[in-house]
């Protein structure tokens, strides 16, 4: 899967190398932390044992002096656990998760202020972020120091039959990343970006909580039933009465990613000798030569 998705990047980038104009497209590569807001990770200010680390790659093809188009791969994981709540009966309920997340968005970015320019090194050039992408996560937990998977356990009894519980949810879903970042040149080729983007979702189980607990006989009844009552709950009391709160469906889970990035624009031949051709011309003086991009 993440062997497929990086030779379909740069296939995708080489093509649109020798589509389009050179000096509209750049590649970039990056790393940073991530975290996840969710039924396991109730604070606003994330837990330190709960960041993760993500890496990226993509492209980005400039369409005019502030507005570019951004192809996006994440390879990200995320954690929760209760152990770290706030509220007393989430360290109750003492559950926890982690998951490896890949994502791949197209972004639109839009640049607030100046116009980005290879001739006048600006200091900074913030940005917003604005896309539409897909994610395939797989939550699990560790027993006995194991991963187990928890999708296909059902652990809020969604494979029990005839029962008024939620459908299996999918390992694929939608996400939409939103989120801000600055970009500082380096050279006529390079320049280093700095971002924090939230990846919204459409579903709640990113930790695989959401709804309530099952009945515990007839949630062992189902195939791995034994296992999943295990991981369905861990209060040391006895396990809950079918229908208590086990999660808040009301709040899609998301997860944020902070991290730098370096691009790297390929620089057709007039800008790499714009520097030696800058002297003042004598006679006529020449007519510009605008470039809606890059002016």
């Amino acid at each position: 899967m993440k062997k497929t998705i990086f030779l379909l990047l740069l296939c995708s980038v080489f093509t649109i190398k020798l589509s389009f104009s050179q000096s509209r497209l750049g590649i970039f590569a990056g790393y940073g932390t991530t975290w996840y807001y969710g039924d396991l990770n109730d604070r606003i200010l994330t837990s330190k044992e709960l960041l993760g680390h993500y890496w990226n790659v993509g492209f980005v093809y400039r369409l005019n002096t502030r507005s570019s188009l951004s192809i996006n791969y994440n390879n990200a994981y995320i954690e929760g656990a209760d152990s770290l709540a706030i509220h007393a009966f989430n360290r109750k309920r003492d559950l926890h998760f982690q998951s490896d997340i890949e994502d791949i968005a197209l972004r639109y970015e839009y640049q607030l202020f100046k116009k980005f320019s290879v001739r006048k090194k600006q200091l900074l050039t913030p940005y917003i972020i604005l896309g539409i992408g897909a994610l395939h996560h797989n939550p699990v937990a560790i027993l006995n120091n194991n991963e187990v998977e928890l999708q296909s356990l059902g652990t809020e009894g969604q494979f029990i039959e005839g029962g008024q519980y939620p459908k299996p949810y999918k390992l694929y879903q939608l996400s939409v990343p939103t989120g801000i970042g600055v970009e500082t040149r380096l050279s006529n080729a390079f320049s280093l970006r700095l971002e924090i983007i939230n990846h919204w979702t459409f579903f709640d189980y990113l930790d695989d909580i959401s709804t309530v607990f099952a009945d515990s006989t007839r949630l062992s009844q189902t195939t791995n039933g034994q296992l999943a009552v295990e991981l369905a709950n861990n209060f040391q009391k006895g396990y809950p009465a079918d229908g208590v709160g086990r999660g808040n469906k009301k709040n899609n889970d998301t997860y944020v990613t902070a991290g730098i990035s370096i691009v790297y624009r390929i620089v057709n031949g007039n800008q790499q000798g714009m520097k030696g051709n800058n002297r003042k011309s004598k006679g006529k003086k020449k007519k510009k030569n605008n470039c809606d991009a890059y002016d």
